[in-house]
């Protein structure tokens, strides 16, 4: 795949990023909690309607959520189609620690939180970001070189 097949597919990970991020911040409110329950439900397994309903903390948390994580693929998307399309690679790197922190952080919080579940999202949201990364942290001519060897 080209460098720009892997610019592309970055900033369409980015953009789910920026919609679970609106999808949380939606369900700050009840009447749009609906699609983020039934998140909540499939990761808490097996899928029983459960939770029904946020509280109030949950709803605070839902915004504060959906902004962090809105902001973060916004973020992504603008590094993606600014910096790493004109070929720095250093930007994938830094992309890279990020998206290893918040992996390691979010996933051990699952965990302990007892929504193991969210390992499988957070396992998704590595791979579809891990990818492109891995390949455009290397400098242009060695990602490049091997990428048009192997094709």
């Amino acid at each position: 795949m080209s460098r720009k097949g892997y610019v592309t597919w970055l900033k369409v990970a980015s953009i789910l990023a920026i919609g679970f991020g609106l999808a949380s911040s939606l369900a700050s409110f009840e009447g749009g909690s609906g699609i983020w329950l039934f998140l909540f439900d499939i990761l808490r397994w097996p899928v029983d309607g459960l939770p029904e309903s946020f509280d109030a903390n949950s709803y605070a948390l839902n915004a504060v959520l959906g902004g962090v994580m809105a902001g973060w693929g916004i973020l992504l998307y603008l590094l993606a189609n600014g910096p790493i399309a004109e070929g720095d690679h250093r930007m994938a790197n830094y992309m890279l620690i990020s998206l290893d922190v918040w992996f390691v952080v979010d996933s051990i919080g699952s965990v302990v939180a007892g929504i193991p579940g969210n390992l499988i999202l957070n396992l998704s949201f590595l791979v579809i970001f891990g990818i492109p990364l891995l390949v455009l942290r290397k400098p242009e001519t060695e990602s490049l070189t091997a990428n048009t060897v192997n094709s």
